[in-house]
């Protein structure tokens, strides 16, 4: 009966070691999103983590986590969650016609560019395309859906933690804009130049004989030299409705290599969406 007993404490204590083992830890984001996996590693402001099933380490901001419920069944709250808003509803009819453009993912390699701040300057450049170039749509303006975001916890660096569908529901509105600028800075180029004088001697023959004269003279040309950086520069834009659809999906790179030569890309993408001045019939 001992030796039964034993063994029965035996598989009980194998099977909790093993349920231990597959245990995970449990991270759940200030905007509601829980991520199973393991917390590798805990700093001041981050945290390091592996999502279940794979091997590649992510870091997350604690400024952006509510709490970390660990497999020991430990849990830390990091940041209070009372005052984030509920995430609000809307219905279809309510949606209907209404079109909101959110922040671009803006890659760069050029350090004097913010990537947050350009983010937000093509949005709104986006949103005057489409002002400007539609005419069925209501629009959304970028400080009512940059606000709508916020009170979500969604910031530049998380946008894709929700699903068009779920962007579109979150926002009122029945189509949702995102849009990629990708800006490569491809070095300098250097316009202009300047004078050139010369001396030397001209022969000629005169009756006969030859004669040498003096020459001099001097070639002239702008002195003032000019640097320009070349930019390198594509956009991509897509539509989705509000069934998480995809309505409208483009790329186009610019003509210009001026810093701002997306301006003129954002309003060739946009008069060519479903809803522009030049869609296609």
């Amino acid at each position: 009966m001992d030796t039964l007993l034993k063994k029965i404490l035996f598989f009980i204590i194998i099977l909790c070691s093993v349920a231990t083992s597959f245990a995970q830890d449990r991270v759940t984001m200030l905007n509601g999103e829980k991520r199973e996996g393991k917390v590798v590693s805990v700093k001041d402001d981050a945290i390091k983590f592996v999502y279940k099933g794979e091997t590649l380490e992510y870091e997350f901001k604690k400024s952006q986590i509510n709490k970390i419920e660990f497999a020991s069944g430990r849990t830390e709250v990091v940041n209070n969650s009372v005052g984030l808003a509920a995430a609000p509803t809307s219905t279809a009819a309510e949606r209907k016609g209404r079109i909101a453009v959110l922040p671009y993912t803006f890659i760069t390699n050029e350090t004097a560019l913010n990537p947050e701040a350009m983010g937000k300057q093509l949005q709104t450049d986006t949103y005057n395309a489409v002002k400007a170039n539609t005419s069925s749509l209501q629009l959304q303006d970028p400080i009512t859906t940059n606000s709508l975001l916020a009170r979500q916890g969604l910031t530049h660096a998380n946008l894709n933690t929700k699903t068009p569908q779920e962007m579109a529901t979150l926002l009122g509105v029945e189509y949702v804009v995102y849009g990629i600028a990708n800006v490569t800075n491809k070095g300098t180029s250097t316009y202009g130049s300047g004078s050139t004088t010369y001396n030397g001697k001209e022969t000629e023959k005169k009756e006969g004989r030859k004669e040498t004269t003096k020459a001099s003279g001097t070639t002239y040309s702008s002195n003032n030299a000019t640097v320009l950086t070349n930019y390198d520069t594509k956009i991509d834009l897509s539509f989705f409705n509000d069934q998480g659809t995809s309505i409208y999906s483009e790329s186009r790179k610019a003509f210009g290599s001026g810093a701002d030569a997306y301006h003129a890309t954002i309003n060739y993408l946009i008069k060519r969406c479903p809803f522009g001045t030049k869609a296609k019939n």
